[in-house]
């Protein structure tokens, strides 16, 4: 049984045997610390805490609002501690709010709500109401917010880029499989990184750069292994690339940033590079070009004349 389930039953029992349920509400303008459990602040009523005073919550479901003035805290007593249910409805001033998402078997995001809770009663989305009115929230020392204490699975509520800011970085060899998707992929301390396949997915997507270390060695399977997916534009550094031009595999990893610019690189958001273990680089799975795609000053870098 969940808490937020214990403190339904309780409030049952509270109605049928005629005790009172204990309500917060009111403003605190000095230092207070909750005592008590299973706690309310029910709907029409707000809790204001101001004048720069630090409230320490147990533990509450909250129907009603929360008001917290800037120089002040609504904290728990530890780590970890303290306990909150927003409910639909709810309204919160001044108190961050994050929530963890798993998107892989090892990997999980936590991230601050993207919305305020008013905005995500009133988008309509039933789902995203129905899940972030369920949220429990624990108080968080590190985030210095209220973070959810279970984590969802394999979800983005939010619809964000939850990849956005997260980089895959090896300072050690191995040989394992990779996440779908990486701000930047870097190798470096002179580490032999080989990308194992992964039958879940083929291929993870590279939105902003990949940087090998000299030293350092990016590796695949073969072409049929695990691929990349370089946004266009990528940054390629250190790492050995190619292309087919007139039929033959030509390194262009110093040249990218030019190459990005010319139609057959950019026509679409993300291009598949493949691993070749006789050339012991990686090369470009769609692209073939000739003589007629490349400007002159362009062919001349390619080929180095």
């Amino acid at each position: 049984m969940t808490k937020k389930s214990f403190f339904v039953l309780l409030i049952l029992f509270v109605g049928i045997s005629g005790l009172f349920a204990i309500e917060l509400s009111g403003t605190y303008n000095k230092d207070f610390t909750v005592k008590t459990e299973f706690n309310t602040i029910a709907a029409g009523k707000t809790l204001h805490v101001t004048n720069g005073a630090t409230f320490v919550m147990t533990d509450a479901i909250v129907h009603g609002s929360i008001i917290v003035d800037k120089g002040c805290s609504f904290i728990a007593a530890k780590d970890g501690a303290g306990y909150m249910v927003l409910a639909e409805g709810t309204h919160v001033e001044g108190i961050d709010l994050y929530y963890k998402v798993r998107v892989s078997d090892n990997l999980v995001f936590t991230r601050k709500l993207p919305m305020t809770l008013d905005e995500v009663w009133n988008s309509g989305n039933r789902q995203l109401i129905d899940w972030v009115g369920n949220i429990e929230f624990c108080y968080s020392t590190e985030l210095k917010g209220w973070i959810s204490m279970n984590e969802i699975r394999f979800m983005n509520p939010f619809n964000e880029n939850l990849f956005e800011d997260y980089d895959i970085v090896f300072t050690k060899s191995v040989s394992q499989k990779i996440e779908t998707e990486c701000r930047s992929l870097i190798v470096k301390n002179k580490s032999q990184v080989v990308i194992q396949p992964d039958p879940g997915f083929w291929g993870t997507k590279v939105n902003e750069s990949i940087i090998v270390e000299s030293g350092s060695s990016l590796l695949g399977t073969g072409p049929d292994g695990h691929k990349l997916q370089l946004k266009k534009g990528a940054k390629i550094e250190g790492l050995p690339l190619y292309v087919n031009f007139d039929n033959k595999l030509v390194a262009v990893t110093k040249i990218m940033s030019d190459l990005w610019e010319i139609p057959a690189f950019n026509r679409n958001e993300y291009q598949i590079i493949v691993y070749n273990p006789e050339l012991k680089g990686w090369y470009f799975q769609d692209i073939t070009l000739g003589e007629g795609d490349l400007p002159d000053n362009l062919k001349k870098k390619l080929l180095g004349k």
